[in-house]
């Protein structure tokens, strides 16, 4: 029995959203298996949940009830006993190691990778230096200028302190 389509749709984004969440940095295999585990359980509550009766992966014909009382049986997550659970658990280990070695493997490409981009614009920043004539590399040398030359005041400002002064006169500003 398939389950609903949208049911599939939703367990393949909610899928895609755990591996985009955990893609950032490595995971240990521990967790992968974790992982795994929990999407498996996730996604079988899921298509149980939707399947009529409450009971998924077992046939049924077209327009047959599935046996036993539907109501107060509940939803039935272990459609093939033992040895189905068994075989999930086999499955979901055997998973976990193969992407286990799939992330190391890319991790193991990424690092060579940045490591080959690092050598190649080290090797091009030695290129541009035998390029840049003496003079050149002279005045980028040159630290730029101290921010104590900025700070300096301008000589026709005059530093004054306090309130202003009020003008003979004037009416103060509390009944303007």
């Amino acid at each position: 029995m398939t389950p609903s389509l949208p049911v599939s749709v939703m367990g393949l984004l909610l899928t895609c959203r755990v591996g985009w969440g955990v893609a950032a940095t490595r995971v240990s295999s521990a967790r992968l298996v974790a992982l795994v585990f929990g999407v498996q359980a996730g996604l079988h509550l899921a298509f149980a949940m939707s399947a009529p009766g409450g009971r998924h992966g077992g046939p049924l014909a077209a327009g047959h009830m599935p046996p036993g009382p539907v109501t107060g049986e509940g939803v039935h997550l272990l459609a093939g006993g033992v040895s189905a659970l068994a075989g999930h658990s086999l499955a979901t280990l055997c998973l976990a190691v193969w992407l286990a070695a799939g992330e190391r493997l890319v991790w193991r490409v990424a690092s060579r990778a940045a490591t080959a981009v690092r050598r190649a614009a080290g090797r091009l920043r030695r290129r541009r230096a035998r390029l840049v004539p003496p003079a050149v590399r002279l005045l980028l040398r040159l630290p730029p200028c101290s921010g104590a030359a900025r700070l300096l005041p301008l000589r026709h400002v005059m530093p004054r302190r306090g309130p202003p002064r009020r003008r003979p006169g004037a009416a103060p500003a509390w009944c303007r």
